[in-house]
């Protein structure tokens, strides 16, 4: 039984669904303290510091962090910092195998702190599953309230929710805290993947949480669609990229599968069916001498790399086709600053955080009209939008930025000027704090990702 109870925590994060995945690696040092080109000229409106004797002291509850790749590893590595940078009190609490709440073992594990949080059901052992549940019911509950007290935690952020999240619910009843939650697309999207008991009470979790929060306005609309009886307490705040440590990884980053000195287009994403590379191969082998000279960088694994190795033999594009597999979220800055564009071409994307990694380092992008990256992203402004699924307007629109230096220059500097007025970490942290402030005070916020 002992056995059965260490294997069931361990499948506890296996089964959790596939996650919105940026193909970069979260394995930073964090010290924690406890339509048109108008609408991105407009200037930003003052938030103001939220005074750092008011600091807050926040528990993010998510199954992808360091050292784990994604977007949502991403996000809670690079918020993590930024608000603890400002005086604020941050923990992250992770599934593991440790019946009590233990930092991790891993690297950078003083700020990640690691539980085994069962679930009701193990379809491959029910019983023992629904037994192991109940006996360690009281005293996961106990060992949660102890670490919320002792770090006097007052908004609980499940990001990415799943079903082994509910505890947090049974715990404000007795606990005075808050409980947000933190939508990134699969978590939603892909939620009728899930058992329907799950489904259930992921549902329930998102209609009794104090505040949703969709880091799209496409994502909320499609989470308003698909949870119905949803609370007025949901809104959208729109992902950031942290400047300045991007700038740093792209000149320390060592790759171990170096491109240059060839030129060369980039992609970074996970290989699965919904990123579109299989139209992005189609696309290429219909460049031709246009394309004589460049290479075609393919950053991320996944469940569909061979087959898609595979299609680019039959293709007859494998000697302009370089899949780098995964590459360490330290060094993918330094292939994007050396690359000549960047392409995504997503069938389905909830916010598309690696283009904003890519404006970062002034790259022009070429992306797919899909989502939440018509939200940052005005065609001919600061990059290029196709539809979907089409490989010829997409080899169009690569073979135009490869012609067009010029072009190419004037998009990414453009997309520069997007990224540090409204998404840089530096700045944007200022809304999350106002927003996390309100949650934890009862009050009503103003802030939506569209201000």
């Amino acid at each position: 039984m002992r056995g059965f109870l260490r294997r069931t925590s361990r499948k506890t994060l296996a089964t959790s669904r596939s996650n919105d995945l940026s193909a970069t690696e979260s394995r930073g040092t964090i010290r924690l303290a406890g339509g048109n080109a108008k609408r991105f000229n407009e200037q930003e409106d003052h938030d103001g510091e939220i005074p750092k004797s008011n600091s807050m002291n926040l528990l993010l509850v998510t199954p992808f962090c360091a050292p784990q790749t994604g977007g949502v590893a991403s996000y809670v590595e690079d918020l993590c910092r930024c608000l603890s940078r400002n005086g604020h009190n941050v923990y992250v609490l992770r599934p593991g195998d440790s019946h009590a709440v233990t930092p991790s073992q891993e690297e950078g594990g003083g700020w990640i702190y690691e539980v085994a949080l069962r679930v009701l059901w193990y379809p491959s052992a029910p019983i023992r599953g629904l037994i192991a549940f109940f006996v360690f019911l009281i005293p996961t509950l106990l060992r949660l309230t102890v670490f919320l007290r002792k770090n006097k935690i007052e908004v609980v952020s499940l990001e990415y929710p799943l079903a082994w999240m509910a505890y947090f619910f049974l715990v404000r009843l007795w606990m005075p805290i808050k409980v947000t939650v933190g939508l990134h697309g699969d978590d939603v999207l892909s939620l009728h993947m899930s058992p329907r008991h799950e489904q259930w009470l992921v549902k329930q979790m998102i209609r009794r949480a104090d505040r949703v929060l969709a880091h799209s306005s496409s994502l909320l609309s499609e989470t308003e669609r698909l949870v119905e009886n949803l609370s007025d307490n949901r809104s959208s705040i729109r992902l950031g990229v942290d400047c300045s440590r991007l700038r740093h990884q792209g000149v320390t980053g060592r790759p171990e599968r170096p491109v240059r000195p060839a030129r060369y287009v980039l992609t970074v994403a996970k290989l699965y069916p919904r990123k579109g590379i299989d139209i992005l191969l189609q696309a290429i082998s219909k460049l031709g001498m246009r394309a004589q000279d460049v290479l075609f960088a393919i950053a991320g694994d996944g469940p569909d790399e061979q087959a898609l190795k595979q299609r680019a033999r039959d293709l007859h594009i494998e000697h302009r086709v370089l899949f780098l597999g995964e590459i360490r979220r330290r060094d993918v800055p330094a292939l994007v600053k050396d690359c000549e564009f960047f392409v995504l071409p997503s069938r389905s994307e909830p916010f598309g955080l690696v283009l904003l990694e890519a404006m970062t380092f002034g790259k022009a992008v070429i992306a797919t009209n899909v989502g939440g990256i018509p939200e940052f992203v005005v065609e001919g402004f600061n990059g290029f939008l196709v539809p979907s699924e089409d490989s010829d307007a997409l080899a169009e629109r690569i073979a135009f930025c490869i012609e067009n230096p010029d072009v190419r220059k004037r998009i990414g500097r453009n997309g520069l000027s997007v990224v540090e007025a409204r998404y840089d970490y530096h700045t944007l942290v200022l809304r999350y704090e106002r927003l996390y402030e309100s949650i934890r005070g009862n009050r009503e916020c103003c802030i939506s990702c569209d201000d």
